[in-house]
């Protein structure tokens, strides 16, 4: 295979920052186990000076807009092809006024194209938040989503979006750029069942509950966490649950502080690696994880992955995924009362507690193993 293939993103893994974006890293290594060969062009605004540098076996170019329109116009008769992340005009306009008739594979992830307002949860923190996000919503989002809507309207390039719901499609990405493109798939984050494998649970003992989240914004409705902990811990089968919160950020100490009088609540302020939530994984029975918005819930999708019975919010995109009483538990729109009565649930009902629990495992690999999701996107990408 001839082609080449350049993924566009805003960030990129390398030796000192491993975790940066792995999601693009994943599909890249996929695509060249595929047989493609795809190198990285990590656009940075403020980077000083151009970096070629390989990790894992990926050749990667670090730099700023100007070393990217020389990197193409040196480059311009290898790439065809442009796979694009977080996706804005310093990406887009170099490539069609230096390449002839680019073809463009564009993922659509989340702030790229949605306005200001969507995340309204992150400005309860305080007043300079708020007016920040004021000020953005003056330039940043006006002029972004004008030109996703323009982007959406091109008909002189072969452009395909993916999204990976298609309520974030619907409900969010089409409506706030006042526009609806036909040539779309839809295509979920990749949820890695080798790592995140499954192994039947057996309760023994308490009825253990993990949330790993984090805790930098309220989107994550780690308050509807500990509020359904404070309603449980008013029944008398509490005792038998026992509950750990994993995660960090500038709102752990407000929302966890009322629950360290608990001695079956156990918290561990830390951030967590893959390998590791995997391997916590297998120690619970329960994932919990109400959100507040999300375009999938990857970390929700993984522990389905590993067996864990999820109770979640039936909110957003989360339903695409899980399918109460039968994939998961979902609890009502902002109602800790709900989470906790799910969790009640699977407490007195073992049966149902078994069933959700084999029955996400297998669900999850149907809807976005790595092989059923690099499959749909090679098909975007090579037109078969």
């Amino acid at each position: 295979m001839n082609k080449r293939f350049l993924v566009v993103c805003n960030a990129y893994p390398s030796k000192d920052a491993i975790y940066r974006n792995g999601f693009i890293h994943r599909r890249v290594k996929a695509y060249q186990q595929k047989g493609l060969t795809v190198d990285v062009f990590y656009l940075h605004v403020n980077a000083t000076e151009v970096e070629v540098y390989q990790y894992d076996g990926v050749n990667v170019t670090f730099g700023n807009e100007l070393h990217y329109k020389q990197f193409l116009l040196d480059n311009q008769h290898i790439y065809q092809t442009f796979l694009i992340h977080f996706i804005n005009p310093h990406m887009y306009y170099p490539i069609i006024e230096t390449i002839k008739n680019p073809k463009f594979v564009i993922w659509i992830h989340g702030f790229e194209a949605e306005a200001w307002h969507r995340r309204w949860f992150n400005f309860l923190s305080s007043a300079a938040e708020l007016k920040q996000i004021l000020d953005k919503a003056e330039d940043y989002y006006p002029t972004q989503l004008e030109f996703m809507n323009q982007l959406y309207k091109e008909t002189n390039y072969d452009i395909t979006f993916i999204h990976v719901s298609e309520w974030f499609k619907t409900h969010i990405a089409d409506v706030d750029a006042k526009f609806s493109p036909l040539n779309y798939e839809i295509i979920p984050n990749i949820v890695d069942s080798n790592v995140f494998n499954y192994v039947k649970k057996e309760r023994k003992g308490k009825l253990k509950v993990l949330s790993i989240r984090p805790f930098a914004s309220y989107k994550y409705a780690n308050d509807q966490t500990a509020d359904a902990i404070h309603l449980l811990s008013k029944k008398p089968f509490f005792n038998d649950l026992e509950f750990h919160i994993y995660g960090e950020g500038k709102l752990y100490n407000t929302i966890t502080d009322s629950l360290i009088k608990y001695d079956n609540v156990k918290l561990h302020n830390t951030f967590l690696e893959q390998k590791d939530i995997a391997k916590i994984h297998k120690q619970f029975d329960v994932f919990l994880c109400p959100t507040r918005l999300d375009s999938q819930g990857v970390s929700m999708c993984e522990a389905m992955s590993s067996g864990l019975v999820v109770v979640s919010s039936n909110v957003t995109a989360i339903p695409e995924f899980v399918t109460h009483n039968e994939t998961g538990l979902l609890a009502d729109k902002e109602s800790p009362a709900s989470l906790a009565y799910q969790i009640e649930r699977l407490y007195f009902n073992d049966v149902l507690f078994n069933k959700i629990s084999a029955q996400a495992a297998q669900s999850i690999r149907d809807i976005a193993s790595e092989s059923v999701v690099i499959e749909k996107e090679l098909k975007v990408i090579l037109n078969d």
